[in-house]
């Protein structure tokens, strides 16, 4: 009987040995099978920049011609929107403008067959206005603005300054498993 209890617990023993290694092969091999994976170290943000450029600052209008920037994000952050200064110089009559976006290049005064996005509301002349896209950017990323003129019949000069209204219009930072 001493024998057979002897084999028992050596059996046990041997068992118990095959588990707890299955038990440390098995998690390794099942996150390298995409069944499970954890996330170690932590990262951070040390440096970054952020703007967008316009191609075109100064445009002269004397007729209703329509004139197109293109801005692009030069900086090192995404961004979730874009604002613009736009002033009107003072000319005679009563001119209007409208600015309007496109995310491919402008074709023949249209969108990709449309009138594209307008941004803003209607710029009158003597006047600057901050006017605000909503257009995601990526780094690197490209928009492409259109001035639209009403009833021009004296030279008008519009001019554009680009702005970014950090943090608000960055794009969040992505979180991952810290």
């Amino acid at each position: 009987m001493k024998d057979l209890t002897h084999r028992t617990a050596c059996r046990t023993v041997a068992s118990a040995a095959v588990l707890l290694l299955g038990v440390a092969i098995v998690p390794p091999l099942a996150g390298a099978a995409g069944l499970r994976g954890t996330a170690v170290g932590n990262e951070s943000v040390t440096s970054a920049s952020w703007g967008v450029t316009a191609s075109v600052t100064t445009m002269t209008f004397t007729t209703n011609t329509d004139q197109t920037s293109n801005v692009t994000n030069n900086g090192t952050v995404a961004l979730v929107a874009e604002s613009y200064s736009v002033t009107v110089s003072n000319p005679a009559g009563t001119p209007t403008f409208k600015a309007f976006q496109c995310a491919v290049a402008w074709v023949s005064t249209k969108c990709s067959g449309g009138a594209g996005t307008q941004v803003g509301g209607t710029l009158s002349k003597n006047s600057t206005t901050t006017i605000t896209s909503t257009t995601a950017m990526a780094v690197s990323g490209l928009l492409y603005l259109q001035v639209e003129p009403a009833t021009v019949t004296a030279s008008t000069v519009v001019t554009i300054s680009t702005k970014i209204a950090a943090p608000s219009q960055l794009r969040a930072a992505v979180k991952t498993n810290q």
